[in-house]
């Protein structure tokens, strides 16, 4: 017999491998990175504010406020991605500071995935990115690109 330690152990373990087969299997097709672009929008600002004071003798109050205030931006990189057929038109948000975007290169190959209205791509790092679709252009059979 395990001891429950051992057991948990296991159970932590095989947590990781489990979770993967879990996944739902993207269905991948080959297109092209048309272009890209960063784009900061102002959504307002968050502060704080500070008041102390005394009451005076006279029975005034005599006081003193501080406030602070830093402007929020939300950060977006957005993906022009054909296949064949279609172009996509994505945006990912990046929430951090710190966060990177898909790192992707202009007029070269990727893989990507659509479901729904998210677009999954595998950046040239191999990592996968999550977007979210903001148009869907049908390309038009017949015309031809001016150079």
């Amino acid at each position: 017999m395990m001891s429950r330690q051992t057991r948990v152990a296991v159970v932590l373990a095989l947590l990781p491998a489990m979770t993967l087969c879990a996944e739902k299997a993207r269905s991948w097709q080959s297109g092209k990175v048309v272009d890209t672009e960063r784009s900061r929008y102002f959504a307002g600002t968050v502060g704080s504010g500070n008041a102390t004071g005394t009451i005076q003798d006279n029975g005034t109050y005599q006081g003193n406020t501080t406030t602070s205030q830093t402007a929020v931006y939300r950060v977006y990189q957005t993906f022009a991605i054909e296949d064949g057929t279609q172009v996509y038109l994505a945006e990912e948000r990046l929430r951090w500071r710190w966060s990177k975007s898909a790192n992707l290169t202009v007029n070269g190959p990727v893989k990507f995935a659509v479901e729904k209205r998210k677009l999954y791509v595998i950046d040239d790092d191999g990592k996968e990115h999550e977007m979210e679709i903001i148009k869907h252009v049908l390309k038009q059979a017949g015309t031809t690109q001016r150079p």
